[in-house]
């Protein structure tokens, strides 16, 4: 019989396990894919003119801790730097497909943004690394919760088949919406609670992101910032930024796909090929011969992204719907994740918001 058993190992989960061990509760932490993070994926690539290796951000790739203390908090217990988007130079702007990108000035857009140090992933890699490993339990997929009055039965998918455990209380750790599509709850929750976590839209789920690693970063030495608006129908990626390691010794750039999720499916064999195009167009010849291009489809990941979630939101969502704010099942069931933050939803503060939030309630 366990204590808890957290859902989800991504930053909301695995702050929540965090917080908890400290307070002495026996937990454990279930995680339907083969790594930790949840949409915090950064790679490491080899780049630049000392081949030298660094991170890129396939996930989130910003924070603001001027005004985000839960992240600037975490960050500093985890000895973790932040350091600027890279903005110095020309920024482009292309409205439509004929027409040549207008040159710009851009001190605003980032003003406040920062990165971190060796990539997002560097928050995930930290939690880790305090938390014991006899506690996670990757590749382990929530089919079924059972409410049994005195505690609440789990059926998860593994490698080796199904298997069982029992927990006092259960936190779900991971998108509402996916929740509602994936898991079986006995008894059924309320037909209006299910409504509103299917309501929610995933954060993320609906884009895409593409990178591409130079042996330098020619467009520097142009004078360009890297920055890149294309938000015409038709522009493969809208939004284009540099995505250089701080120190300058890698050769980066990404960008947002604007093509949407059923368009990307059916080019997906030629994404690449457009992409290096794109940047052949806004940046010259020196763009043509990348060393790598990545691309990470969110809305191909089916431990992030709902069937509803192709279509991405226009605005960002309100999120933090109250029925998600509650207890459920006497005191045994607790949403966390982002998109259940009152405020700072969808973004990483909004994971360690909710996960305060989850914290605070199992610990009165």
């Amino acid at each position: 019989m366990l204590d808890i058993a957290i859902i989800g190992a991504g930053l909301s989960g695995l702050s929540l396990a965090d917080r908890l061990l400290e307070h002495g509760r026996p937990i454990a932490v279930f995680e339907a894919r083969s790594r930790y993070g949840g949409r915090i994926l950064s790679r490491s690539v080899t780049a630049g003119p000392a081949a030298s290796s660094f991170a890129v951000d396939l996930g989130p790739t910003w924070v603001w801790p001027d005004h985000q203390p839960r992240i600037a908090a975490l960050a500093k217990r985890l000895g973790l730097a932040f350091f600027r988007q890279w903005d110095s130079g020309h920024s482009l702007y292309q409205i439509d497909a004929q027409s040549a990108p207008t040159r710009y000035i851009d001190t605003q857009t980032h003003d406040s943004a920062r990165r971190i140090r060796g990539g997002c992933h560097q928050l995930i890699a930290g939690l880790l690394q305090r938390l014991p490993a006899s506690i996670l339990h990757p590749q382990h997929r929530l089919l079924q919760l059972a409410d049994r009055g005195n505690r609440i039965d789990l059926v998860f998918e593994t490698g080796n088949g199904q298997v069982s455990y029992r927990a006092k209380q259960v936190i779900l750790a991971l998108p509402p919406r996916l929740a509602a599509e994936t898991i079986t709850f006995e008894p059924p929750l309320a037909p209006k609670l299910i409504q509103a976590m299917q309501d929610i839209p995933t954060w993320m789920a609906g884009h895409a992101k593409a990178m591409l690693v130079y042996p330098e970063a020619f467009w520097r030495r142009q004078g360009y910032s890297g920055n890149a608006l294309q938000p015409y129908p038709g522009a493969v990626l809208a939004e284009i930024y540099d995505a250089c390691s701080e120190q300058d010794e890698s050769a980066a750039l990404f960008g947002f796909f604007g093509l949407p999720a059923f368009t990307r499916a059916l080019y997906r064999d030629k994404l690449e090929a457009l992409i290096v195009q794109q940047m052949v167009r806004l940046f010259g010849a020196a763009a043509a011969h990348p060393l790598q291009v990545l691309v990470q489809d969110w809305s191909a990941e089916p431990f992030t992204a709902a069937e509803q979630d192709r279509a991405p939101p226009a605005e960002h969502p309100r999120y933090g719907h109250p029925w998600l704010q509650l207890d459920h099942w006497r005191d045994k069931l607790y949403f966390c994740g982002t998109e259940t933050a009152e405020a700072e939803g969808g973004y990483l503060e909004g994971a360690l918001a909710a996960s305060d939030r989850v914290f605070t309630a199992l610990t009165l």
